[in-house]
């Protein structure tokens, strides 16, 4: 620290430059405003103690917290950046694998190995299965749990942020996550462009080769898929509303089906896209559901209508054969009979030359 000398000024520029530290430029110069006006006694601990009184530094907060920045006067999203690029560096926490990987195991003696550590990280955390089977909850109960625990914390964040520009910043998904950090807005879309390609079938192969690759993707299909049978059908059906929301989209015929069964009847509770899950790795996705009661539009061309096409039909788009696609489904049809469904089929084809007599028989098939 430089000299201390009997000059108030230079005196307070000391202390707020290299003891408080790290202050906003427009706070740091109100606060020496401040003092020279108030004409504070020339005493280093008087000043420092008036300097620390005045912004609330009652207690300590590390560079790499929020709080830190924030009492020296930075908006709460230059907080935020700031605190992540004052992040404590070589820290191992006991929710990385590094943290356990350098441990001995107390149950074998040896050090961790990658599954051991993996299960160590995560059963501190109630968002992972690892923490419920950790407290003697089976594989499917865990699962259930830490969907839960996720979904109640993802309501009470979303809660607590829904007046926060933070998490803009806080995600590369998001243009000012890069423009907080003086990217230009047209680099900043770039690179959010770039971050949401991060996982697909394609970057897999080219990253680990064809055969790990797909080996990789599918085992993430198959997480994926388990965490989504453990959810109700009436979740799995708004995550699939949410999907159609998202650019996948439904044929014009089904909307009017479905509007013309809300006119009929307003109490019916219409679900579109609604899924039945077969098991951990596969689901069935209907395309309108009330009750117990399903109807599938089959589109011509996608579900290769007998009436137009032959069993030895190869859609040019899907590449399937019109056999197989008929054997599907069959067997998608039946799994819903299986599970007390009464299904209706209705044809592209049908619907187009007789529309009023196939939406009469939709409603009745409904409301009967």
């Amino acid at each position: 620290m430089p000299r201390w000398d009997n000059n108030l000024k230079d005196n307070c520029i000391n202390i707020l430059d290299n003891v408080i530290k790290n202050l906003k430029p427009d706070r740091r110069e109100l606060i020496l405003y401040e003092i020279l006006s108030l004409g504070i006694i020339n005493n280093k601990k008087k000043i420092e103690q008036y300097i620390r009184n005045k912004l609330g530094l009652t207690s300590k907060h590390a560079r790499h917290t929020t709080q830190y920045w924030s009492l020296r006067g930075w908006s709460e999203n230059e907080s935020y950046v700031k605190s992540k690029e004052n992040k404590q560096k070589n820290v191992k926490s006991v929710y990385s694998k590094e943290f356990w990987l350098e441990k001995i195991n107390p149950y074998t003696n040896k050090p961790y190995t990658i599954e051991e550590a993996d299960f160590e990280r995560n059963c501190r955390r109630p968002i992972r299965k690892e923490y419920w089977v950790k407290k003697g909850y089976n594989e499917v109960e865990a699962m259930h749990l830490a969907e839960q625990t996720k979904s109640d914390n993802n309501k009470k964040g979303a809660s607590q942020s829904a007046n926060s520009t933070v998490r803009h910043v806080a995600s590369k998904r998001c243009v000012d996550y890069y423009t907080a950090r003086d990217y230009s807005e047209e680099d900043a879309k770039k690179l959010v462009s770039e971050s949401q390609k991060h996982f697909s079938k394609e970057i897999c192969i080219e990253k680990y080769g064809k055969e790990k690759g797909l080996k990789i993707w599918q085992e993430r299909q198959d997480r994926w898929q388990a965490r989504l049978s453990v959810k109700s059908d009436e979740e799995k059906a708004r995550i699939n509303r949410l999907k159609l929301s998202k650019g996948i989209t439904v044929s014009k015929a089904e909307k009017e089906i479905i509007n013309e069964i809300k006119k009929a009847n307003k109490n019916l509770i219409v679900y579109p896209q609604y899924s039945l899950s077969v098991n951990n790795k596969k689901q069935y996705v209907y395309d309108i559901v009330v009750d117990k009661k399903i109807i599938e539009y089959n589109g011509n061309f996608w579900h290769c209508n007998p009436k137009m096409y032959t069993e030895d039909y190869i859609n040019p788009r899907t590449k399937i054969k019109a056999s197989d696609k008929w054997t599907s489904d069959i067997k998608k049809i039946e799994y819903a009979q299986t599970q007390g469904y009464v299904v209706m089929v209705v044809w592209e084809s049908d619907f187009k030359e007789n529309k009023e007599e196939v939406l009469k028989k939709c409603i009745q098939f409904l409301t009967q």
